[in-house]
């Protein structure tokens, strides 16, 4: 039997081996030798730890993309980006078919605008029947419905009659700019083409565009930094610029998707036949070139 003496050297020793040879030694040992190849497990572990994550990252940015550009797309206004207030999550974009895109444009560089200044002429007339083309387009059930609505007048063929809510807006802007000219627009005021229209009628409606387009300007606010500046041809006060582009829809592509969906008054299911001589795709008929 070994004294204690004898057994110390053999303690040392082993002690004073490198730590690779203690494991070997130990057969007592709570952790086992590493494979040789641990660190080759380690390497592909954390690669495909890597390659799980940025998938489910690449799959969340395309999944919130695809939101974002739905909700957009649907979203039949000129603020291109709407933003709850408060994080207000109980406010809906409503549904609307119309294909929006949006683009950057300043308001004072539009080139139809002389068309739509000055007395009136035919080629007013016809810049406001042009612009006004696709007034009435029709809309699937489907649409209808999501739009949250049940129904409306009925389509020749299927589907029902209805339109967007820039065309109203525009058509009270028209009827302001009538209202301004009552003698060339209006000489029979009491025996208009629609029925026994008077003078009053006229201006209740005008004042119903008004108070309509008064509400709209307020929903839509526009946010654009304008400043002031002097010109010579008024020195009391100050006029007007907006150094911003504005974000506008893109009314080109939207106009020309309303005219493809135009359909006139003859195409509407309706009791009242002589709505059905007006005839015209989306406007109504000749009388729509000069009063409506």
């Amino acid at each position: 039997m070994m004294s204690s003496v004898d057994e110390k050297p053999h303690y040392t020793a082993l002690l004073s081996q490198p730590l690779s040879s203690q494991r070997d030694h130990d057969e007592e040992s709570l952790t086992p030798p590493p494979p040789y190849h641990d660190g080759e497990i380690i390497w592909k572990k954390r690669f495909y730890t890597l390659l799980i994550s940025s998938i489910a990252i690449i799959l969340s940015l395309t999944a919130a993309f695809a939101y974002h550009y739905t909700s957009r797309k649907s979203f039949s206004s000129t603020c291109p980006i709407p933003i709850a207030s408060d994080g207000d999550d109980n406010i809906k974009i409503p549904f609307s078919p119309a294909p929006v895109t949006y683009l950057n444009k300043f308001m004072n560089a539009d080139p139809e605008t002389s068309k739509f200044l000055g007395d009136p002429r035919p080629e007013l007339d016809q810049a406001w029947h042009e612009l006004l083309d696709g007034t009435l387009i029709y809309f699937t059930d489907e649409e209808l419905h999501r739009a949250n609505h049940t129904t409306s007048i009925r389509r020749k063929g299927g589907g029902f009659v209805g339109g967007l809510g820039v065309s109203h807006s525009l058509h009270c802007l028209k009827r302001i700019k009538q209202y301004l000219h009552p003698h060339y627009y209006y000489p029979n005021i009491s025996t208009t083409t629609f029925g026994d229209e008077t003078w009053k009628d006229l201006t209740v409606h005008v004042d119903h565009c008004l108070e309509s387009l008064r509400q709209e300007v307020l929903c839509k606010a526009d946010t654009n930094v304008y400043t002031l500046h002097w010109t010579e041809h008024s020195k009391l006060k100050p006029s007007v610029k907006v150094p911003q582009q504005s974000v506008c829809v893109d009314w080109g592509g939207l106009h020309g998707w309303m005219k493809e969906r135009g359909v006139g008054f003859g195409e509407m299911v309706h009791p009242e036949s002589h709505f059905a001589k007006t005839g015209g795709k989306g406007g109504g008929g000749e009388e729509y070139k000069k009063r409506r």
